[in-house]
């Protein structure tokens, strides 16, 4: 999966990704609510249309974070990204492109969370 968001955050049982198709629109955020609610493992969603953010709160023994990502695609919610590519050809096409984007989660998480105790410590 080729996906374009500029902003994409993960944990375990929480995503956040721009959806820019959901931007100005409320219909389309309601829509995009309803439409995640009805998959299994997916417990809450807010879509938000002045910002275009939607949060997924899930559960991450029932369903994946690409899962979820590949259900925003598949409603049409998230446009490809033909310049993004992974090498692995393991992956399952729903997936392609999804490393880069976790990769660099995971490193602006650890980062966060590298800061975050560096303060508590000089505090």
């Amino acid at each position: 999966m080729n996906v374009i968001s500029p902003y994409f955050h993960a944990l375990n049982g929480r995503l956040r990704i721009k959806v820019a198709e959901l931007k100005g629109l409320s219909v389309k955020a309601l829509e995009v609510e309803g439409q995640l609610r009805k998959i299994d493992g997916i417990n809450s969603v807010r879509a938000n249309p002045t910002t275009g953010n939607v949060l997924v709160l899930y559960d991450p023994a029932k369903i994946s974070q690409y899962e979820v990502l590949g259900a925003l695609q598949r409603l049409g919610y998230l446009q490809e990204n033909r310049n993004i590519r992974t090498g692995a050809r393991s992956q399952p096409r729903a997936y392609e492109g999804l490393g880069e984007a976790v990769a660099e989660t995971l490193v602006r998480t650890t980062m966060e969370l590298a800061v975050q105790r560096l303060v508590s410590a000089l505090i």
